[in-house]
């Protein structure tokens, strides 16, 4: 084998290394973005699913979609709802509700969402939820802002 053999062989390996390792990088990125809208929908009808609890005024379905946690920091459902009545009265009864913006971090994600509550008022709800051992989404925290600007 010549010189010029040898280096052509060098580099048509590092090519395919190259080659093979930016194909694997691509099928692992395509399998992250496939997981990251079931995450967002499944993680989003969770909150949905609370909202609507909370609209029917049902303390028991509201409070299990609740992270275990959050769970045993309020004891029960009806102490729940009587938090969230008195300080997350958007949340408790919005008019309006957009999902505007959505990040994942490990097993947590969070969700920021636009509330009108029933006063006109608009507001920036903050959500993280965390995914169980077992399964399923639920929510850990829930943060609110009355946002900067006022509507039109």
């Amino acid at each position: 084998m010549n010189k010029e053999d040898g280096v052509f062989k060098a580099i048509w390996k590092w090519w395919l290394l190259v080659f093979a390792l930016g194909l694997a990088a691509a099928f692992a990125n395509k399998a992250t973005a496939a997981e990251q809208p079931a995450e967002r929908r499944e993680s989003q009808a969770v909150i949905e699913a609370q909202l609507k609890a909370f609209q029917d005024n049902d303390a028991q379905r509201a409070f299990a979609y609740a992270s275990p946690s959050v769970q045993r920091v309020f004891g029960d459902a009806s102490t729940f709802l009587t938090m969230v009545k008195r300080d997350y009265d958007v949340v408790y009864r919005p008019a309006s509700v957009k999902f505007v913006g959505f990040e994942r971090n490990g097993r947590q994600v969070a969700h920021s969402v636009q509330m009108i509550d029933q006063s006109r008022v608009l507001w920036n709800v903050y959500y993280l939820l965390e995914k169980l051992p077992q399964g399923g989404w639920r929510i850990f925290s829930c943060d609110i802002e009355k946002a900067a600007t006022d509507l039109i």
